[in-house]
């Protein structure tokens, strides 16, 4: 997984001046905009006069996704089944899950468009959007935003990690981590399973040999071996992402976190 995917980020999106401030399609920045969403505002003005509506939210997300090194396009609005067809699934993250977007993912609100996720200050959400003009304004406007974080207004998210990561683990499943582990969550016992291809299993059914997997397993997630004591487990049934590290004397012992916020302990059965 590229550890400075976040960094990579910020230097990309920093040609996009600080809040207040804008990159219009005309006037002095409008050869910046066409650079971050390779449209002109003679071709913008050209959809307006035929009717259209048109704006480069995805556009300019298309550009991002180029510039950190994605050879697919992502500036859909079907990205969710576009990352699926990728066989990438495991980069989604549902809106329901209880996470909050990283710095650099790419989101996908209900109503069709789409932005990029910055950071938090409290339940203050910082993005970055093109597609805030239009024909009513005569020019489209790339800028930063500030709102409240409503995740009842979002579809969900591409994890940048988990998208430029590897989608299957990355160097051998250790051994101290394969078969089953008791989890304790929110006060609530699950049992995992984690096989040597790298998918993890669970269920709330205490298993009765432990030398099998499940039976019927609630979801399987995919493991990315982030070092030999680490791993990340993404949840595709909910988009969680769970993030646990091996004591580092017991090794039938991990601890971590629910989607970077809740604790996470685990003993090996």
């Amino acid at each position: 997984m590229s550890s400075n995917i976040r960094e990579r980020a910020k230097k990309i999106l920093s040609v996009v001046p600080p809040l207040g401030e804008q990159i219009n399609s005309n006037g002095a920045t409008a050869e910046l905009f066409k650079q971050l969403t390779n449209k002109t505002q003679a071709q913008l003005e050209e959809n307006w006069n035929a009717g259209g509506k048109m704006t480069t939210c995805n556009e300019f997300v298309g550009w991002f996704g180029t510039q950190l090194g994605s050879t697919k396009y992502l500036g859909r609005f079907d990205i969710e089944a576009e990352l699926t067809r990728m066989k990438k699934g495991q980069a989604w993250v549902s809106a329901t899950s209880g996470a909050r977007p990283k710095y650099g993912d790419i989101f996908r609100p209900k109503k069709f468009h789409m932005g990029i996720s910055l950071d938090f200050e409290g339940d203050k959400w910082n993005t970055v959007e093109s597609g805030q003009g239009g024909r009513q304004q005569g020019y489209d406007i790339i800028k930063r935003k500030r709102t409240i974080w409503d995740a009842n207004a979002l579809q969900g998210w591409v994890d940048l990690e988990l998208y430029f990561g590897a989608s299957a683990p990355i160097g051998p499943v250790p051994d101290w981590l394969l078969g089953w582990w008791k989890v304790t969550w929110q006060g609530r016992l699950y049992y995992y399973y984690f096989d040597r291809g790298g998918d993890a299993q669970w269920t709330q059914t205490l298993p009765q040999n432990t030398g099998h997997p499940p039976t019927a397993a609630k979801d399987t997630g995919k493991v990315v071996v982030e070092s030999l004591n680490a791993i990340t487990i993404r949840w595709p049934a909910t988009g969680a992402v769970e993030k646990l590290v091996k004591a580092p004397v017991a090794t039938g012992q991990m601890s971590g976190t629910w989607n970077d916020r809740q604790p996470l302990t685990a003993v090996k059965m």
